[in-house]
C-alpha cells in the first residue's frame, strides 16, 4: 500500500508540473568577490588569444576564424557525429552528445547534460538536424566575436581613460615639485581662480554632462559592442510589440556609436545625453514574451474556444527550439455591440529580443497557425 500511495503521488505530482508552465531555475552566484590574480590575468590572455586563434573551438572541430569557416566546420562534425549513428538515420540521436556529459569515471552529469540541452535544444523526439546544429554552433561563434570586440573597446576605453587620470596625476606632482622646490605657487593659482570661475559658467553644463557620461560608461555599464538598445524617456510606456532598436558600434569616453537595425543608418549620441535616459538592452532582455490578438464572434461555444487552446498549446510544443510555452490565453475585451469577444495569445520565446528575426518569424507563424484553427471552429 505504501509503494501504491507513493507512486500514485508521484504521479499527481508529475500531472502538476506538465500543468505549470516551463520554467527554469536561474543560477545563483554566492562567491565573495576576490582580487584579480597573475594568474588570472595569464588565463585571460591565453582566452582571448584563443578568440583571435584559427581554431577557437580546437583543432578537432575544425577553421572558424571567420563564419564562413565555422558553418564548413560544423557540417563536418556533423557529419562525422551522424557516422555513429543508425543506418538510414535523417537526423542525429542527442544521445550522441551525452559523451560530453560524462566525467573522468564515465558517469553523467547532470548539469553539463543540461548545458547541452540548453545549447542545442533536439526536438521532442531527442533528435538534431543538421540545420539545428549549424544554427547553434553559429550563435556560439557570434557571443565569441561580439565579446572580442567588446574587450577591444572596453581596453580603448581603459586607455583613454588612463590619459585622463595621468593628466591629474602629473599635474599634482608637478605642483608638489614646485613646492618642495621651495617656489611659492599659490598666488599664481589663486590669481588663475578668477579665469576658472569664468570658465565654470561657460563649460559648468557640458562638464557636469560629461561627468555624467563617465558615470554611464564606468559605472552602470547598460550596454556592450554588438547590443540591440531601444532608448525612451523613462515616464513613457514601452511597446508591447518590441521597441525600435539601435545597434551598439562604439563606444568612447565621450559619444556612443549606433546603428539604426531597420534601415542601417548611423547616428552618435553624447554619452551625458543619453544617462537620464531609459536604456532598453535587447541582448539582456531574454526569452521574449510574443502577445497576439485574437477575435471571436460572441456566439462562439466556449468548448470550441478550450479546442483552439489546446491546439495552440499543441502547436508550441512541437516546436522547443523555438518557443518556450503558452503563457497565456485569456479574454480581454468584450464588444457586444460589435458581436466579438477579443482574446490575447501570449507565449515565450527562445531567443532573447536581441535575435529579433527569428522571434518574428515564429510570430508570424503562430499568427497564421492561430488564423487557420480560428477559421474550422
Amino acid at each position: 500500500d505504501f509503494v501504491n500511495k507513493k507512486m500514485t503521488a508521484t504521479s499527481k505530482n508529475a500531472k502538476l508540473i506538465l500543468l505549470l508552465s516551463e520554467w527554469e531555475e536561474p543560477e545563483i552566484k554566492m562567491t565573495k568577490r576576490a582580487k584579480a590574480t597573475v594568474q588570472d590575468l595569464l588565463q585571460f590572455r591565453r582566452a582571448v588569444s584563443y578568440m583571435d586563434d584559427k581554431y577557437p573551438f580546437s583543432h578537432a572541430f575544425g577553421p572558424a576564424s571567420t563564419r564562413e569557416m565555422c558553418v564548413d566546420s560544423s557540417q563536418q562534425v556533423y557529419g562525422r557525429l551522424m557516422e555513429s549513428a543508425e543506418d538510414g538515420a535523417t537526423a542525429m540521436p542527442f544521445t550522441v552528445f551525452s559523451v560530453l556529459a560524462t566525467d573522468e569515471s564515465g558517469e553523467l552529469q547532470n548539469g553539463r547534460m543540461r548545458s547541452l540541452i540548453r545549447l542545442f535544444r533536439p526536438d521532442r523526439q531527442g533528435n538534431l538536424t543538421k540545420l539545428d546544429f549549424v544554427q547553434s554552433i553559429d550563435a556560439v561563434y557570434k557571443e565569441l566575436r561580439l565579446l572580442r570586440a567588446s574587450i577591444a573597446n572596453s581596453a580603448q576605453i581603459d586607455l583613454a581613460f588612463e590619459r585622463v587620470i595621468n593628466f591629474f596625476y602629473f599635474f599634482f606632482v608637478g605642483i608638489i615639485a614646485v613646492l618642495i622646490w621651495g617656489i611659492n605657487v599659490f598666488p599664481f593659482l589663486l590669481s588663475s581662480t578668477t579665469y576658472f570661475l569664468g570658465l565654470s559658467f561657460l563649460f559648468g553644463a557640458a562638464a557636469s554632462n560629461y561627468f555624467e557620461g563617465l558615470l554611464l560608461i564606468f559605472l552602470r555599464r547598460p550596454y556592450d559592442i554588438g547590443d540591440r538598445i531601444a532608448l525612451s524617456l523613462p515616464f513613457l510606456d514601452t511597446n508591447p510589440d518590441g521597441s525600435s532598436t539601435w545597434f551598439v558600434e562604439k563606444v568612447s569616453l565621450f559619444t556612443t556609436t549606433v546603428r539604426f537595425a531597420t534601415t542601417n543608418e548611423v547616428a552618435t549620441y553624447s554619452n551625458g545625453s543619453i544617462a537620464p535616459m531609459r536604456i532598453i538592452n535587447a541582448n539582456r532582455s531574454p526569452k521574449a514574451i510574443i502577445h497576439i490578438l485574437m477575435k471571436f464572434w460572441l456566439e462562439t461555444p466556449f468548448q470550441r474556444i478550450k479546442v483552439f487552446r489546446t491546439a495552440l498549446e499543441n502547436f508550441v510544443n512541437a516546436r522547443p527550439r523555438e518557443w518556450v510555452a503558452l503563457v497565456g490565453f485569456r479574454a480581454t475585451r468584450v464588444e457586444a455591440d460589435f458581436g466579438y469577444v477579443e482574446y490575447r495569445i501570449i507565449c515565450q520565446h527562445r531567443e532573447a529580443w536581441q535575435n529579433i528575426g527569428p522571434i518574428l518569424q515564429s510570430k508570424a507563424d503562430l499568427s497564421s497557425f492561430s488564423l487557420e484553427v480560428s477559421k474550422k471552429l
